[in-house]
């Protein structure tokens, strides 16, 4: 079989990596509304950048 090597599950883009980190600081620090906001830019972001539904 000559498949090209696909991309682990868990493996996340850069901006995914961004997001996420900034969420759990927002977090940790109780900054429910930065939470909140970064929720919803991770969800636009894979959206728009990985397609997903």
């Amino acid at each position: 079989m000559n498949e090209e090597p696909t991309e682990k599950p868990d493996a996340r883009c850069e901006g995914c990596r961004d997001i996420k980190r900034e969420r759990s600081r927002a977090v940790a620090a109780g900054d429910v509304q930065e939470a909140a906001a970064l929720t919803t830019a991770m969800g636009v972001h894979l959206r728009v950048t990985h397609e997903y539904p």
